[in-house]
């Protein structure tokens, strides 16, 4: 993860130390698209903090919540979802859950909560006796939930970039593992500076630009970004997302915006994408369709437009997706 040691350090700390206490919230508050759910992501899967809890749990929220879908996105890590648990009522898995946690070490994870209400329709199901050390990371874009569901020592906020994190973002995105040709390192900083440290701005941004190896489309990729005068990074961010859109080909226009049939958050697997993808007809069918639905994937992805939620073992092949928000906005 680059650009966020501070804020990671202090986070795994607040995960790790001292096992003896009560269960305790920490909620990760900060703007959309400013990385609460990669610092959360990265926290959750590191390995000093998998050996600290009996049970890891994850939930997408979002911000039409269905609180039964919380409930089943719970159990799957903590008991074995069958048909008869998929059926049940609301209240039941409610119990299920509460019961799967008992006597335990937990770390919940409620990703993406709007509204306080949320939390009060959840919070019965962490058990609080006999479960010292446990810990409920939340993501929100809300001081007020933040405020609501945590101690205030331990709330998270989420600091924009400063230049020099920027820059290395803006580069690990653009260039990844290849060297960095000296005449473009001048206009990616300038690129990078007017992005105004938020990290989604600057990744896609940079996705667009990874493709480009002639200094002229850096240059006019670094005018049209300029040229966007506001300070708001919520308008750049859209700027930005509107800029790679256009840059696209139509093909892969509409297979991006085909995403926002979908729920918002919900990861898609590559196989359902891409058979309604052929279906809708967006691809060329004097091609192999499946190559060409991977190709589209691949540059969607390398575009830094959709995330990776799962691969196969070996990390060849894609597995299920989904988009960010602030994008998944831009498809509806």
């Amino acid at each position: 993860m680059v650009g966020r040691d501070d804020q990671m350090k202090r986070l795994l700390e607040d995960l790790t130390i001292s096992y003896s206490d009560e269960p305790k919230v920490i909620p990760i508050v900060g703007m959309g698209g400013i990385g609460k759910t990669t610092l959360a992501k990265e926290a959750y899967n590191n390995k000093s903090v998998l050996h600290c809890f009996d049970v890891h749990a994850w939930a997408t929220v979002s911000q039409q919540h269905n609180r039964k879908e919380i409930f089943l996105g719970l159990l799957r890590s903590t008991i074995k979802v069958d048909d008869t648990v998929e059926t049940s009522g609301e209240a039941e898995l409610a119990d299920m859950l509460q019961k799967s946690l008992k006597r335990k070490r937990y770390l919940i994870v409620l990703d993406d909560i709007w509204s306080c209400e949320v939390w009060d329709g959840v919070r019965r199901c962490f058990p609080t006796d006999d479960n010292a050390g446990s810990r409920i990371l939340l993501t929100t874009r809300n001081d007020e939930v933040a405020c609501y569901t945590g101690v205030e020592n331990l709330s998270l906020r989420m600091s924009f970039m400063d230049q020099d994190e920027s820059w290395s973002l803006f580069k690990s995105a653009a260039f990844a593992s290849e060297a960095l040709p000296s005449e473009f390192e001048t206009t990616g900083k300038q690129i990078a500076e007017k992005c105004h440290g938020l990290p989604l701005t600057i990744v896609v941004v940079a996705g667009l630009l990874k493709s480009k190896r002639e200094i002229e489309d850096w240059e006019n990729v670094a005018k049209n970004v300029k040229s966007c005068l506001t300070n708001d990074p919520d308008e750049l961010c859209s700027h930005v997302l509107g800029l790679s859109y256009n840059h696209m080909t139509s093909d892969l226009k509409a297979c991006l915006l085909h995403f926002g049939i979908f729920p918002e958050d919900s990861q898609i697997t590559a196989k359902k994408l891409m058979r309604s993808w052929m279906a809708e007809g967006f691809l060329n069918l004097e091609n192999d369709l499946e190559g060409e639905a991977e190709k589209c994937l691949q540059e969607l992805v390398d575009r830094c437009l959709v995330l990776v939620c799962k691969t196969s073992l070996d990390g060849a092949k894609f597995i299920s997706f989904k988009v960010h928000d602030l994008i998944y906005d831009l498809c509806v």
